[in-house]
């Protein structure tokens, strides 16, 4: 019988929250530099990947390399393999960190990819073509739901926090020796409980919600609108959604914005002093 017992959820919960806040810490530092480099619109348009690197740097200098991350440290717990007499390897420690930071972005691109080649693929019929799409498209909108479903099994029993730990089988462990704090379990029973709930109502709307209808615009040239330049955020790039004014006279998404002064003091677009009471929402603007 091992000496070190499993670890509790609890701990397992405040490790990823502090793992989290860290590699969010990561993420604006690394943001702030490559302002200087690239400006904010590379920022915006590169936001995804930037986070994903982030977290990289992240589990390189800590599961990588063979050391605790800063949250396990904090909760004292360690990863252990399928048998929780070891560490995980190299390649199981890779695995499941390139699961958790790339998978879900990994399924949606291969779902997308498979959609691609079914509409270019001439020898499947009409009607195939549209169930697989129909399939694709609902499984797509699935996919965010998978993290929220591993969660359920973790407020049960405790043991996998995010999907890509449970597919390759990373575990915890006290590190201290004979340490099994009794802790109440059955709040989390109840969080799971609630969660599973929330959870099926969103899946029952995502696989009742009709798909958009993607219009040719080799038949229906009418209807292809070209966007106005001068209705674009000139964060996002996109058609400008709850358009507030900035104190400086410039026009920005509600939400682009205040995303933006989070981590600035200027406005992206003259560099003027700018803060979150300097932006003034817009009612009925076209």
């Amino acid at each position: 019988m091992s000496a070190f017992n499993s670890s509790g959820p609890a701990e397992i919960l405040r490790a990823e929250q502090k793992d989290e806040e860290l590699y969010e810490r990561i993420n604006q530092q690394l943001c702030g530099f490559l302002l200087k480099f690239k400006g904010h619109v590379f920022i915006n348009k590169n936001k995804q990947n930037i986070f994903c690197t982030s977290q990289l740097l992240y589990y390189a200098l800590t599961t990588l390399s063979k050391l605790q991350t800063l949250g396990e440290e904090y909760t004292k717990i360690v990863q252990v393999g399928k048998t929780g007499k070891h560490v995980p390897g190299l390649m199981q420690s890779t695995g499941m960190i390139l699961a958790h930071v790339f998978g879900d972005r990994l399924i949606i691109l291969a779902l997308d990819r498979l959609v691609d080649n079914v509409q270019h693929n001439k020898s499947i019929t009409r009607q195939a073509k549209d169930q697989i799409i129909q399939v694709a498209t609902t499984v797509k909108s699935l996919v965010p739901l998978l993290q929220s479903l591993n969660r359920v099994l973790f407020y049960w029993n405790g043991s996998f926090y995010t999907w890509a730990k449970r597919f390759f089988l990373v575990k915890y462990i006290y590190a201290v020796p004979w340490y099994h704090p009794k802790r109440p379990l059955h709040v989390f029973k109840i969080l799971s409980v609630l969660t599973a709930i929330h959870l099926s109502v969103l899946m029952i709307m995502a696989l009742f919600k009709t798909p958009k209808v993607q219009i040719n615009e080799e038949e229906h040239p009418s209807q292809s609108i070209q966007l106005d330049s001068s209705c674009k955020c000139s964060l996002c790039l996109e058609q400008r959604k709850n358009t507030s004014l900035s104190f400086c006279g410039h026009l920005f998404c509600w939400y682009c914005i205040h995303e933006w002064l989070q981590t600035n003091d200027f406005c992206p677009i003259c560099r003027k002093a700018l803060n979150p009471r300097m932006v003034v929402p817009l009612q009925n603007f076209n």
